[in-house]
């Protein structure tokens, strides 16, 4: 399934520029479609990226931050959110774009996940390096609820049964 989504959003970002007329803003955040897939994401000043996939019935967040990882290896996260800090561990793959080779640190949705981002004005992603330190990226809420909202009615919309936890 990993795979499947990784292709998925491979197709989203080359198609994101011939179907820019589906892609919406919600103020920090946009939401897009291609075929029965949708995304919703946003940026920190081009460093960062953080954003949902649904495809298939399921759904994954990702987060990529520039780097490298090993394809396949768990890794560490801890977010920071308005109802507190989110420990998990977020697997490495990679995407390739018209840009290169992108590595993305994918997890998965749950009770705990969504409520926090949904009721969060910001969230930050702390994430451990091999020199002991840490790199973080800090992203905007605003437009997060309305474009998971659109996105995941969208793929209901194109006949996928896709449904994220409350």
């Amino acid at each position: 399934m990993r795979k499947i989504l990784i292709s998925l959003a491979v197709l989203l970002a080359i198609t994101a520029t011939v179907q820019a007329d589906d892609k919406v803003e919600h103020r920090d955040w946009s939401s897009q479609f291609m075929e029965d897939m949708g995304e919703a994401t946003t940026h920190e000043n081009g460093m960062s990226t953080f954003g949902m996939l649904c495809a298939r019935g399921s759904c994954r967040y990702y987060f990529a931050n520039g780097t490298d990882c090993t394809a396949g290896t768990a890794y560490p996260l801890t977010i920071t959110t308005s109802e507190g800090a989110l420990s998990l561990a977020a697997v490495c793959e990679p995407m390739s774009s018209a840009n290169g080779d992108v590595m993305l640190y994918w997890f998965d949705e749950s009770d705990a996940v969504n409520s926090a981002f949904k009721k969060s004005a910001a969230v930050g992603f702390a994430f451990p390096l091999t020199n002991g330190e840490f790199k973080t990226s800090k992203f905007s809420m605003d437009g997060f609820n309305d474009a998971i909202e659109r996105m995941i009615r969208g793929v209901q919309d194109r006949g996928q049964p896709v449904g994220i936890r409350s």
